[in-house]
C-alpha cells in the first residue's frame, strides 16, 4: 500500500485532504514550531534534519546544496543507527546525488537497506526509479505540479511511520440508573 506525504517550508501551506504523512524541518532556516506540527493531529510526522545536528530526533537527513553533504551523511547515519536502530535512517536527495552518496556510504562500509534508506526527489512527476532498492519514498511533485507551496511524495515502505492501529470500538447501550445517572452497558459487539 502506498501513502501520500507532503512537505513544505511553511506548514500552513500544506493541504490536509488525503494526507497520510507530513514532513517538516527539525532545524535550519525553516524549522517548524510546535504549532506547525500541531496542525496535523493524527497524521504521521516525519522530522527532517537539514544540517546533521539532530540524529536523535530526526529520521531524515536532507542532503542537497546548502544543507548536509554526502560526507556528513556518513557520520549522521552512524549516529542515528546507534541511537535508533529500529528503522534505517533515511537520506533525502535528488537523483544526481545518488552516485556520490552511494560512493561515500560504500567507502564507509554502509549498505543501502541494511544501514540507510532513501527518499529521492524527482519533482518531475516520475514516481518510481529504475532501481527501487532501499527507496522508502519518492518526491515526485514540486510546486509546479501540486499548484501550491508544497511538495508531494509517495511512500512505498509500509513499515516507515506505520499508522498506529486503533483499539476496536465496542457497541454500547446507555442505560439510565434509578438515581438518574447514565451508565454505558458494553456489549460484545466490535464495531469496524
Amino acid at each position: 500500500m502506498t501513502r501520500l506525504m507532503r512537505d513544505s517550508t511553511t506548514a500552513a501551506d500544506i493541504p490536509l485532504h488525503g494526507l497520510d504523512l507530513v514532513a517538516g524541518y527539525r532545524n535550519g532556516r525553516f524549522e517548524w514550531s510546535d504549532a506547525d506540527w500541531q496542525r496535523f493531529p493524527g497524521i504521521g510526522h516525519v522530522y527532517i534534519d537539514v544540517n546533521g545536528t539532530h540524529p536523535q530526533d530526526a529520521g531524515v537527513l536532507d542532503v542537497e546544496p546548502f544543507d548536509a553533504t554526502t560526507t556528513q551523511a556518513v557520520g549522521w547515519v552512524k549516529q542515528r543507527l546507534a541511537l535508533k536502530p529500529d528503522y534505517p535512517p533515511v537520506i533525502y536527495c535528488n537523483r544526481s546525488t545518488l552516485t556520490p552518496l552511494f560512493n561515500a556510504m560504500n567507502a564507509a562500509g554502509l549498505q543501502v537497506v541494511k544501514h540507510f534508506r532513501l527518499w529521492v526527489a524527482t519533482l518531475d512527476g516520475t514516481k518510481t526509479l529504475p532501481d527501487m532498492t532501499g527507496v522508502t519514498a519518492v518526491q515526485y511533485a514540486g510546486e509546479n505540479l501540486t499548484g501550491g507551496h508544497y511538495d508531494e511524495s509517495i511512500v512505498y515502505d509500509d513499515a516507515w511511520h506505520a499508522p498506529k492501529t486503533a483499539a476496536p470500538q465496542r457497541a454500547y447501550t446507555v442505560v439510565e440508573l434509578p438515581d438518574g445517572q447514565a451508565f454505558k452497558a458494553v456489549s460484545g459487539t466490535v464495531l469496524k
